[in-house]
C-alpha cells in the first residue's frame, strides 16, 4: 500500500511540475518587448537547467499554440458578437476546456491580449 501512494505522489508531483513549467513558459511567451514571440526556450532553460533540448523545445511548442489558439478563440469571439459584448466567462470556459493547465494569472494576459488585437484591428463593437 505504501508503494501504491509513493507512486501516487510521484505521479502528482510531476504533474504539478510540468503545470509549473508550462505556465512559467507561457508567461515568457506573452512577453512583449524584446522577448516577443521570441522562443522560449533559452529563456525557460534559466530557470529549468536539467530541461534537455528536446523538453525546451515541446514545451515551446505546446506554450506557443496555447497562445495562439487562446488569443484566436479571443478574435473570433470578438469579431462574433462585438468586443463590448464578449463575456471572459464565456471565454474562460471554452479555455478551461482545453488547456487546463493554464493558470489564472495566464488566462487574463491571454485574454487581455486577444482583445488589444481585436481592438487594434478594429473589430466591430
Amino acid at each position: 500500500m505504501l508503494n501504491w501512494f509513493r507512486k501516487f505522489t510521484s505521479n502528482t508531483d510531476t504533474n504539478l511540475i510540468n503545470e509549473q513549467i508550462l505556465n512559467n513558459g507561457l508567461t515568457l511567451a506573452l512577453e512583449w518587448g524584446e522577448n516577443w514571440l521570441k522562443p522560449i526556450g533559452p529563456r525557460l532553460k534559466e530557470k529549468y537547467p536539467n530541461l534537455s533540448e528536446e523538453q525546451l523545445d515541446l514545451y515551446n511548442k505546446i506554450c506557443q499554440q496555447a497562445m495562439r489558439s487562446a488569443q484566436d478563440l479571443v478574435y473570433t469571439m470578438a469579431e462574433s458578437v462585438g468586443r463590448h459584448n464578449l463575456k471572459y466567462e464565456e471565454w474562460e470556459s471554452i479555455i478551461k476546456t482545453a488547456y487546463p493547465w493554464i493558470s489564472q494569472e495566464n488566462r487574463s494576459h491571454l485574454f487581455s491580449q486577444g482583445m488589444y488585437y481585436a481592438w487594434k484591428d478594429g473589430v466591430s463593437e
